[in-house]
């Protein structure tokens, strides 16, 4: 679980900092150097990207640092965790999920993953830390605390000040859920893990009924208030780890994983009768507010399909429920062995429409043709 740092050391700040009783808002430059601290080096917190949530709340325990590196098998960097987001995301847990929790990776955490950078040229610190040289470098200090190094080709800012604003980046503002950004790299991340478990997964997408009269009759207020009630509601009529975003106008998608093909009806009542009892504002011509659901589920043959493939899917389902009159959900269960068809979940009549069937990706073309990897290519087959 752990292992030495990935071309980094650890080290201390050495600056001349003025003995102020109250340190002004501005930052201050000083002059110093990075000195390098082969007993940190040791101790730093590094955890696999893969890890589970259990051995890394067990890490963070025992080492003293408020932040662990999150690093790839070859050694690259890839993310930053912080003990205040696993305690944040521990608290969020249900006591019935508990065990499923704890096998959750590490990923979950990160607040975004980092590029790989584009060059392997080692700048000129690099060969003074191999050498075992100091770092010069000029620390930067605001309100007395150092939040950022400044060396002669870069700016080393501290991730305290950097998380909230990559947070924020990765929020819907109106919802308070992850946005389109955050959900694909997620998405991305759960399909190559569920690729090498063979683990199913599910994807939702949700329409809000009708929701133009809302901003119509209602204003744009009262259509962001019940874009964030419809949001909430989705969140919590599914599992606290499970994945929740919007991600474009009154359209919601949800990633729910290892969740068995025969349970994925479960949830989806919970969403519609929940968002049901939402209360609708007042103005509208409607009692109640209602959503079309289109689901799609991979429980096997990952190396068959692509994400895009299965938003084509999860989005023909969706655009099925429109045409059988809205109020109505429709999934599709995906595996390596036979076509499927679209299937109508719960009890609203779901006899309307023209839509037949569904293929799997692989029989619906014959030849060589390629695939269909696009949302509005898989579509025109419903």
């Amino acid at each position: 679980m752990r292992t030495g740092l990935p071309s980094a050391v650890s080290g201390t700040i050495f600056a001349s900092i003025p003995n102020e009783s109250v340190m002004p808002v501005q930052p201050r430059f000083h002059e110093g150097h990075l000195a390098v601290s082969p007993k940190l080096s040791r101790a730093a917190a590094v955890v696999r990207a893969g890890t589970s949530m259990l051995d890394v709340a067990l890490m963070m325990e025992q080492c003293d640092f408020q932040y662990a590196i999150v690093q790839e098998a070859q050694g690259s960097i890839v993310g930053i965790i912080s003990r205040d987001e696993l305690h944040r995301y521990t608290d969020m847990v249900s006591d019935e999920v508990t065990d499923s929790w704890q096998s959750r990776p590490v990923e979950d955490l990160m607040t975004t993953r980092l590029a790989q950078p584009k060059t392997s040229t080692a700048p000129p610190y690099s060969i003074e830390v191999a050498a075992g040289g100091d770092i010069s470098c000029i620390p930067i200090v605001e309100q007395g605390r150092i939040v950022g190094v400044m060396t002669r080709d870069d700016i080393l800012m501290s991730w305290g000040r950097l998380e909230p604003a990559l947070r924020e980046a990765g929020t819907d503002d109106v919802t308070q859920l992850a946005n389109r950004t955050m959900f694909m790299r997620r998405l991305n991340e759960e399909w190559a893990r569920s690729s090498r478990s063979n683990e199913p997964l599910a994807l939702f997408l949700f329409d809000v009924d009708y929701f133009k009269q809302v901003n119509d009759l209602c204003g744009h207020m009262a259509g962001d208030d019940v874009l964030a009630a419809v949001g909430q509601s989705v969140k919590d009529s599914l599992r606290s780890y499970d994945v929740v975003a919007r991600i474009g106008g009154d359209e919601f998608a949800a990633l729910c994983f290892n969740c068995k093909s025969e349970a994925i009806d479960h949830p989806i009542r919970r969403i519609q009768e929940s968002v049901r009892n939402i209360k609708a504002p007042a103005g509208l011509q409607r009692s109640e507010l209602t959503l079309s659901i289109g689901a799609a589920v991979v429980r096997s043959g990952f190396n068959e399909l692509t994400t895009d493939e299965l938003f084509s899917y999860a989005d023909a389902c969706l655009y099925r429920s429109k045409a059988a009159g809205r109020n109505r959900a429709f999934r599709i269960i995906l595996d390596d062995t036979k076509s499927s068809t679209p299937e109508c979940v719960g009890a609203t009549d779901c006899s309307e429409g023209s839509v037949d069937y569904i293929l799997h990706p692989k029989n619906l073309l014959e030849d060589d043709e390629p695939h269909l990897s696009t949302r509005s290519s898989v579509s025109r087959y419903v």
